[in-house]
């Protein structure tokens, strides 16, 4: 009797999903997820955090900052695991939130998973500029190699003025977008196999720069090609990392120092008294996406403990690597200081950036020995898989996502409905394809105002960045809280959960970790900025606040407050128990 009132509360009594995700797809699905530029880009890391970088033994500080970040995420990893095990349903983190957290969990899994939707919107848009970047830079490559005017000129391909926008940018960001949309509309099953072959041919392109990156270049090579072929020196690259503080002259190692009286108290000045916070939050960015077969649990075949916990410590795995040994040993090949010089011309602007791209791997190896040209451009573009495989990876979780909540009666049900064809939500997936394509738009037309977009009334692709970063804090720090309350608060839930008696030992490990990160490294950042822009008594304050994304960040939150509480109040008229329905998990 009572399994008949649960499903009478649900729109319907099956998801509509079906269980066809294999554990080697779950692995690929979160490869994807998190790896997007990395292939290439791995090297701008060093200088994202704005901190000096040094070496310790074999790995620089960013390497040592991944090494550190992977302890703690296998923590996390074992979370999800555990919390998909006794709810494996699609939806992720909205499900697990909004059953496990007494009283106002429906409205923080509600805020986590709408924050965590716009994140994902704002990092596939910042990774369909990779993919336009990634092929330029696939020209310069050759350009470089066969010294044909055509490719040389490849900075040119889909920019006015030097930068990726107009009607060309636009052009070509339709392309990736239609391309996007071709995968999404797949079947699930095929769906998947696309995206785990092509998977397998970015982590191709990997194994080929590390193997040839280590055996084919030297510094020396490197040096000589970076004269020649954009101008400048090493020496020069390293000048400019000195100037912008990401390289201490006086200081080659690595500070693990962590003062907790600079880090809380007031008055305390940029790094706050934790330097390697800062590298953390750069590699926390880099990994967002290794855990979201989470997120599409209700669809994987099989044991799903054993299925989530190998797709998310797999990818795992792969991401430690990548972001150490991978980008470390090749930095150092070639020269590590003028890497780390080279990449904060991206965060800085760009300009006077040489030869007007940032130093992706391959392009750095081809000035190293431009004779294996065509090694490196194909490298290149398998590299360019992944920003591209990233986003409609994303598309397909954002669907689960608003799948999970038609099911509980906070959207539509519209959204939710799930294809015969596709055994996925088409309406959704065509929603959010929709609005990439509006952001398309406003990435390359001056459409906006320049008070709400600086500097020319086009969205920009470090907005989305810090975008993405401001509203993936509920994402990080939730799946922690479910971990230490879930067992107290949902017993009945909880009672066959994995490593049960440790789950909220791993939680608050796990939170204390994520909420330090996020306090040092974003939220002091961003109440001294707006103490500092505000304090001038002129417009800077709210040109901060909108070029670092906190005014999109407040617009987002307000409307998720504004929906949750018209649904409330709609589900409430019909005479909808919500209390009586977050009790259960949604249907299978």
């Amino acid at each position: 009797m009572a399994t008949s009132t649960g499903r009478a509360l649900f729109t319907r009594q099956s998801s509509g999903l079906v269980r066809e995700v294999s554990v080697l797809n779950a692995l690929f699905f979160n490869t994807s997820a998190f790896i997007g530029g990395g292939v290439g880009w791995y090297p701008l890391s060093y200088s994202l955090a704005f901190v000096p970088v040094g070496t310790l033994a074999i790995f620089t500080t960013y390497g040592w900052g991944t090494l550190l970040f992977g302890v703690f995420a296998v923590i996390f990893g074992m979370i999800f695991a555990a919390l998909a095990t006794v709810m494996p349903r699609s939806g992720g983190d909205y499900v697990f939130t909004s059953r496990l957290i007494p009283r106002i969990g429906p409205f923080v899994g509600w805020l986590e998973s709408f924050t965590l939707v716009f994140a994902c919107i704002a990092i596939i848009m910042f990774e369909i500029k990779l993919v336009q970047i990634g092929v330029q830079v696939t020209g310069r490559i050759v350009g470089i190699g066969t010294g044909n005017e055509f490719f040389s000129g490849a900075n040119g391909w889909f920019a006015e003025d030097g930068q990726i926008k107009g009607l060309a940018g636009f052009i070509s960001g339709l392309v990736v977008a239609l391309g996007i949309l071709w995968v999404v509309i797949q079947p699930t099953r095929r769906f998947h196999k696309i995206v785990t072959w092509l998977g397998v041919i970015g982590l191709a392109s990997v194994v080929l720069m590390f193997v040839f990156g280590l055996l084919a270049t030297s510094r020396t090579g490197f040096e000589a090609g970076l004269q020649q072929y954009a101008g400048t020196t090493a020496e020069a690259l390293r000048q400019y990392g000195i100037d912008g503080g990401v390289i201490n002259p006086d200081q080659s190692g690595v500070d693990f120092g962590i003062d907790l009286g600079a880090v809380f108290g007031a008055g305390s000045a940029f790094p706050y008294g934790f330097p390697m916070g800062f590298v953390l939050s750069v590699v926390l960015l880099n990994f967002i996406g290794y855990q979201y077969s989470a997120y599409i649990s209700g669809e994987v075949r099989g044991n799903v403990r054993r299925g989530v916990l190998i797709g998310v410590l797999g990818a795992l795995g792969i991401g430690v690597l990548m972001n150490s040994v991978y980008v470390d040993f090749y930095s150092r090949q070639i020269g590590l200081d003028a890497q780390v010089g080279w990449g904060l011309y991206e965060w800085l602007g760009g300009e006077g950036m040489p030869l007007g791209q940032p130093n992706l791997m391959p392009l750095t190896a081809t000035l190293a020995n431009p004779g294996l040209w065509p090694l490196w451009a194909l490298i290149n573009l398998g590299g360019t898989l992944f920003p591209f495989l990233l986003c409609p990876v994303y598309i397909i979780l954002i669907s689960r996502i608003l799948l999970a909540w038609s099911l509980d009666r906070r959207v539509p049900e519209w959204f939710g409905e799930v294809s015969e064809r596709l055994h996925a939500p088409l309406n959704a997936i065509l929603t959010v394809v929709g609005i990439l394509v509006l952001l398309v738009v406003l990435q390359n037309f001056a459409l906006l105002p320049k008070e709400i977009a600086p500097p020319d009334g086009r969205l920009t692709l470090f907005a989305f960045l810090w975008l993405s970063i401001l509203l993936a804090l509920l994402t990080w720090v939730m799946p922690g809280i479910n971990a230490m309350v879930g067992g107290r608060s949902r017993p009945d839930l909880m009672a066959n959960a994995p490593w049960r008696r440790w789950l909220p030992i791993f939680g608050l490990v796990w939170t204390v970790f994520a909420v330090l990160i996020y306090w040092v490294a974003f939220i002091r950042v961003i109440i001294d900025g707006v103490v500092a822009a505000f304090g001038t008594g002129s417009s800077e304050g709210f040109d901060y606040l909108i070029g670092t994304g906190i005014v999109f960040t407040i617009g987002i939150v307000i409307a998720a407050v504004v929906i949750y509480v018209w649904y409330a109040w709609v589900n409430r008229s019909r005479g909808i128990d919500t209390a009586l329905m977050y009790q259960q998990i949604p249907p299978d």
